[in-house]
């Protein structure tokens, strides 16, 4: 699978009051819990994160890595939300008109964090630099299987 999505998304209320976060996939938790967790550690959490930067074939093991960062989650002691507040009524105006702009930037930004997260996964994973994750990136695609079986061919060329 390229980049699995959770049937039902996860929202944590951010550590700013008011402010949520909304985790939508399997590489969306583990960007999440490798840049944005809180200083400890708990078993859960690397339970969690083994579920998540693991191999995942199926609709249950997508389900199995989001249970197992609602988990994570949880033991940190963060607030996970039953839906996502409403955001308040606005008005359209010139900034908020060209929406459609605003969502390609947003996809492409989202597109370059998971890209930049499987370069570091590649590289933690299997010991090749960021530069040849990049380069098995660009010629294999997005399928963690895929990019880790040739990662592990490359690091034993050297």
């Amino acid at each position: 699978m390229r980049d699995p999505f959770f049937g039902e998304p996860v929202i944590i209320e951010a550590a700013t009051p008011g402010a949520y976060r909304t985790i939508v996939s399997v590489s969306e938790a583990a960007i999440f819990m490798m840049e944005r967790w809180p200083a400890e550690h708990g078993t859960l959490y690397r339970a969690a994160l083994q579920a998540c930067t693991g191999q995942i074939n199926t609709s249950e093991e997508i389900e199995m890595a989001r249970q197992a960062f609602l988990a994570a989650v949880q033991e940190a002691g963060m607030v996970v939300l039953q839906s996502e507040p409403r955001p308040q009524a606005t008005r359209r105006t010139p900034s908020n008109l060209n929406s459609a702009g605003n969502g390609k930037r947003k996809n492409r930004a989202r597109m370059e964090e998971e890209e930049a997260f499987l370069v570091r996964f590649l590289a933690r994973e299997t010991g090749i630099t960021e530069a040849q994750a990049r380069e098995l990136i660009n010629v294999v695609g997005t399928d963690r299987s895929s990019l880790l079986r040739e990662a592990r061919l490359l690091k034993g060329q050297h």
